[in-house]
Order: C-alpha cells, then structure tokens, then sequence
C-alpha cells in the first residue's frame, strides 16, 4: 500500500476507526450503559407498586435485618436474640430474625407472644411443640410480620418444659409483593 505524503496516513487507515466506530458504538453502548438502554417504568406504575407493597405489609426499602422484636420494644424477657438473614433466594425475599429461649422461661414467652401478638398456644405434634402459622400486622408502620415458636423434643407436658434445653422463635418480615 502506497504512504501519503509524510505526516499523513492512508485515507484507509483515517477511515477504519470511523467505520468500526459506527458499526460497533450500540453494541459498546448496550454493555456499557444498561440502565439507559433500557425504558424506566412509568411514575404512575411505581406509584402503584409501593401502594401495593404498604397495603401487603412489605418492608420498604432499605430496611435493615434486624432484631424485630427489640426495634418494636416488644421482645419478652429471657428471649435472646441469635441474628438476622435476608434470603433473596426464597419467595418474597424474606428476612428471618432467630432468637432462643430456654426451657424454663419457655411458658412465659409463649405466653407474652401470644397476648401481644396474638400467637396462638403452641401445639406438640409428632416431633416437637411448635406454633401454627401466625402473623400479625405493626399498627403505626402496617408491616406484616410472620411469627413462630417451637422445638423438636421428646413429648413433655407444659409443666416439664423446663426439662427442655431450648425453644427457637423466629419472626419474619418480606421485602417483596408475594
């Protein structure tokens, strides 16, 4: 291939970036920039979502896992709490906080959650005392809260509960519409 005059180059090689430029900038842009390429919703449609999420009791966004029971000044005597985990792998992407309680201040919290939060007595089954399904909602924020209580034992009578090492209690809150 023939030079142009010194200090210049081929008109070839001024024109390549040019076309490279042209026919690969949207591919480049649509790696680049997806938030761009794509059309955000409508005011009105996220609008709609959140007044969803508030009337299903969803957290909003941002909240932090945490200890429930204690955020709501409601957490009963003798409850420690063990930690919180958000599983965005499961349905609703909930947040889980696990507390424990022993044997012997086991009646009492039974029956603290259930005066306060209207938990229903737990029930032996099979295996273990455990709670049925109970959730209810925070009255000044409107979040829906899931509540349980039980342990995998040897059948004790209430009376015995002391007998057993501990009770786990957990306590969840969704951060997406189910």
């Amino acid at each position: 291939m023939k030079t142009s005059p010194r200090g210049t180059a081929p008109v070839f090689a001024r024109v390549l970036p040019l076309l490279l430029t042209a026919l690969f900038a949207p591919l480049f842009a649509a790696f680049v920039a997806p938030a761009q390429a794509q059309p955000s919703a409508p005011a009105g449609a996220q609008a709609s979502e959140d007044a969803e999420a508030r009337a299903q009791g969803v957290a909003p966004p941002g909240m932090p896992c945490q200890d429930f029971l204690q955020a709501l000044g409601r957490k009963p005597d003798g409850v420690e709490y063990l930690g919180c985990e958000r599983h965005d792998d499961l349905q609703a992407s909930p947040m889980i906080a696990r507390y424990q309680v022993s044997g012997v201040h086991a009646a009492a919290a039974e029956a603290y959650l259930g005066k306060t939060f209207g938990m229903p007595p737990l029930e032996y089954a099979c295996c273990g005392w455990g709670s049925r399904p109970h959730s209810w909602r925070d009255g000044p924020a409107g979040l829906q809260y899931g509540l349980g209580m039980g342990t995998e034992a040897r059948r004790h009578p209430r009376t015995d509960w002391d007998r057993i090492p501990s009770f786990g209690i957990t306590v969840t809150l969704y951060t997406q519409i189910i």
